[in-house]
């Protein structure tokens, strides 16, 4: 082989080791970036993880979620990237299905076109429009979040922690997972849960507890999360607690769930297993439209009703409505 041939096919040989060495360190690069940028959380039992784009602050737009941060090894549940986009529209997210919720967040439903998850999502403060897109792959294990570019940093909490909400209910759905809206009271080393719509005032139940019941602490005001764990209801905090700062990493045995309604007196009941899960029922997020998900919603509902009593409270807003409501559920 004359020598010539030789030499070039070296030179050759050199110059793609050296272009695989550059691309390879070109990926070290940017998967080690990757990682300095990706958080993971578990909360009641289950991983997940977000990555934010460089310049963005896990202590600015995350920090109801640090007391839930893990090191472990395991594999997240589910993985969510923030990402900023020049224009919403031009993700073209699909034709708006519906707009949900009678109060901010409104969540927008989108008929995805793509080749992931047949519907994007939305979040938004008013119901003009959107104001982020989440895309989701097929099993919504890898999914991104995008808010426009102008406002990227005013939007990227509420987009991060509407999405991982989303995300999280309908991930953890299949492993008898329950996320409420509910506030819970701990007291005497079992959780109470109070239920009720809108302005029914589970929040004034818990605080008269509070400032009424001897060692009656709050353990989270809005998105508890239950989890059937060896035949019995365990009932978590979680980093989603509407308007009151309380994101709390500590579980409990549920001891009660108790809907509330407003009324010139205070009365309570125990209900029968049936009246008691058309009680806990409505109060579970679940996405209604993914028959899987409904299924395994009703399923987790009725082991919980099966090992949790279920009461229901008429009441005042008052001191006597805490007392009336310790002393039947305590028992």
């Amino acid at each position: 082989m004359p020598l010539s041939f030789i030499m070039v096919f070296v030179i050759i040989f050199y110059v793609k080791s050296c272009l695989l060495t550059a691309k390879l360190r070109i990926n070290i690069a940017i998967f080690e970036r990757f990682m300095e940028n990706l958080y993971k959380y578990t909360v009641a039992g289950h991983t997940f993880a977000v990555s934010l784009p460089d310049g963005y602050a896990e202590q600015e737009h995350l920090s109801p979620y640090i007391p839930f941060r893990t090191h472990d090894d395991a594999a997240p549940l589910f993985t969510l990237r923030l990402e900023e986009a020049d224009s919403l529209r031009a993700l073209n997210p699909g034709k708006v299905m519906d707009c949900l919720n009678d109060e901010a967040p409104y969540f927008w439903l989108l008929k995805s076109e793509g080749e992931g998850y047949p519907y994007n999502f939305g979040f938004s403060y008013t119901k003009g429009h959107p104001d982020c897109i989440v895309m989701c792959s097929a099993d919504m294990s890898d999914n991104v979040v995008y808010v426009p570019s102008v406002y990227a940093a005013r939007l990227a909490g509420f987009a991060l922690s509407n999405a991982m909400m989303l995300l999280y209910t309908f991930r953890t759905n299949p492993y008898d997972t329950l996320m409420v809206h509910a506030s819970v009271i701990s007291h005497g080393g079992g959780a109470y849960m109070f239920l009720g719509r809108s302005g029914t005032g589970k929040s004034t139940h818990s605080r008269l507890w509070l400032e009424n019941i001897e060692d009656a602490v709050l353990l989270n005001d809005d998105n508890p999360v239950i989890r059937m764990i060896d035949g019995e209801a365990i009932i978590y905090g979680t980093p989603w607690s509407g308007k009151t700062p309380c994101y709390k990493n500590e579980s409990l045995p549920l001891k009660a769930v108790v809907r509330l309604s407003q009324a010139p007196y205070n009365k309570i009941v125990q209900l029968p297993p049936l009246q008691a899960y058309a009680s806990l029922m409505p109060a579970c997020s679940c996405m209604r439209w993914d028959s899987a998900s409904t299924t395994s919603l009703h399923k987790t509902v009725e082991k919980v009703i099966m090992k949790v009593r279920g009461w229901h409270l008429e009441c005042l807003p008052d001191a006597d409505a805490a007392h009336v409501c310790h002393d039947a559920v305590t028992v």
